[in-house]
């Protein structure tokens, strides 16, 4: 099993195009990737990504995800493959 953000990197990864958070979640749960227990788990995941890229914004990090429209998600790597995503200090 896969973190919600995880399995959203990981999804997002292999089909190089932008998805909808419905669209990640209901991949995810097809693949058995993820568990939700919720009735709204697009929902959690909008919010983990947003909090995601928050977190690290303030730690100045480099972003996975970028948001492109109302909840629908590109990985940073796609959109600008110039910028090399940073790994958290350890």
């Amino acid at each position: 099993m896969y973190s919600k953000t995880e399995a959203a990197y990981l999804i997002l990864k292999e089909v190089k195009k932008p998805l909808h958070v419905r669209e990640i979640i209901k991949i995810a749960l097809s693949r058995n990737m993820i568990e939700t227990k919720g009735e709204t788990p697009w929902a959690t995941l909008a919010s983990e990504l947003r909090a995601e890229n928050k977190r690290k914004t303030k730690r100045g990090l480099g972003l996975r995800f970028v948001l492109l429209g109302k909840n629908t998600w590109e990985l940073t790597e796609l959109t600008y493959p110039h910028l090399k995503r940073e790994e958290t200090k350890k």
